[in-house]
């Protein structure tokens, strides 16, 4: 009986507040201003190495779930038929992932475009970590540009 009292003076003023309640405009914009500073922080830094690789590893498992080569499924090549085995066959060696990644390039070919940027995003971030020079394999997926640009040295040209 209260319960029913209750849901009936939603939205009156001095009515017990649900969880479900919507944000205002000001509260939107608070948290807003909280994930962007929490992002530019170095604070939060491992967490967002750890929100690509999550995404990758999905994107990946994702790329997967599509028919391997000549038709044949992935699952009977490496055995892994759920994403927690796939994940610990990842998880296995350090490089598993980063080499998994890398065998995507150039042209991320069978990828779909967002599968793409997250793949690339963990190869930028090994890049990184290397002290490689940078590739930007994100603004080249976004652009359509998926294949490096070759320099002609001048002695060949001409």
């Amino acid at each position: 009986m209260l319960r029913n009292k209750l849901c009936g003076l939603r939205g009156v003023a001095g009515a017990p507040k649900s969880a479900a309640m919507a944000l205002t405009n000001a509260e939107r914009q608070r948290r807003y201003r909280q994930k962007l500073k929490a992002r530019a922080s170095p604070d939060g830094l491992g967490d967002l190495a750890r929100t690509a690789v999550e995404r990758a590893v999905l994107a990946l498992w994702s790329f997967r779930q599509r028919p391997g080569p000549g038709g044949l499924e992935w699952a009977a090549i490496d055995d892994c038929s759920t994403l927690d085995q796939y994940r610990s066959e990842l998880e296995r060696s350090p490089g598993n992932l980063v080499q998994t990644a890398r065998a995507f390039l150039p042209d991320f070919a069978g990828l779909t475009p967002a599968e793409a940027q997250a793949i690339a995003a963990v190869i930028e971030l090994s890049d990184a970590l290397r002290l490689a020079r940078p590739q930007h394999y994100a603004a080249r997926i976004a652009s359509g540009v998926t294949q490096p640009a070759i320099a002609v040295p001048p002695a060949f040209a001409g």
